[in-house]
């Protein structure tokens, strides 16, 4: 997983590395930005009180892979903030940096480098929670736990009949909680519930946290070299042995 995605705000000095989510084989290159100051912002400027980290603005940005050429676009806003460098002759001076922070990538972003084997359903919560992490991080957890749903689905667990409710809670109980997977189920399960409500406190770090939860849980059940390798060891401790040497290939 790409630390760089959870950056919720940058400086074009210290460009973050967003990969392309259509090829996922290179890094997006910025060819077009601009940035303007808000209309507020530009009124307010001429106040006695104002001070530059009042400043708000606005900007696009337009992202292009160098391998494949795909388009990325990026909105967001724009912010100042007072920062303190050390110059060895004169001590410590007072700067002001710009940042940008983004709410929102299109296409989206992919956060979860998921395997082919993972059901489309997952697939399709997961991009939308990726896309909104940046501008709604509660829905963005929510999106999650509807991700989680669906692997609880892919795990043999049934769904709901037509017409009726069952709860997150009621259909993990099918599976053991000495498993690899449940408490990684559980804390997306919380997580999402609260991400669901009015008046959430759910954060951008929370948000973070829950991706990375997700990220390991989808590779418990969807990895191929994973479930390779189970097969492998469940194979062997049948065989109390080498297994090769008996013309069994996994």
């Amino acid at each position: 997983m790409n630390d760089d995605y959870f950056r919720t705000a940058f400086s074009l000095d210290n460009f973050p590395s967003y990969q392309c989510p259509a090829c996922h084989s290179a890094n997006l290159h910025k060819i077009d930005f601009l940035t303007e100051q808000t209309a507020a912002s530009k009124r307010e400027s001429s106040e006695y009180w104002w001070q530059p980290d009042y400043e708000m603005s606005i900007y696009r940005m337009t992202l292009k892979c160098p391998k494949c050429d795909a388009i990325v676009h990026s909105h967001g806003d724009g912010i100042i903030e007072e920062e303190y460098e050390e110059d060895p002759s004169q001590g410590w001076s007072k700067i002001w940096i710009s940042y940008l922070r983004p709410k929102n990538f299109f296409p989206p972003l992919k956060f979860i480098d998921y395997p082919i084997a993972t059901s489309k359903g997952v697939q399709e919560a997961l991009d939308i929670a990726s896309a909104m992490y940046y501008s709604h991080p509660a829905a963005s957890c929510n999106y999650l736990r509807i991700a989680a749903e669906g692997i609880l689905t892919s795990l043999g667990v049934p769904e709901a009949e037509p017409g009726k409710f069952v709860t997150f809670s009621s259909r993990m109980k099918s599976i053991p909680e000495s498993s690899s997977v449940y408490g990684l189920l559980d804390a997306l399960r919380w997580l999402g519930n609260d991400g669901s409500h009015a008046g959430t406190s759910i954060t951008h770090l929370d948000a973070e946290d829950a991706f990375r939860v997700i990220d390991l849980l989808v590779e418990e059940v969807y990895s191929e070299r994973k479930n390779r390798i189970h097969e492998l060891a469940a194979a062997i401790r049948e065989h109390k042995g080498p297994i090769r040497s008996r013309g069994v290939n996994l």
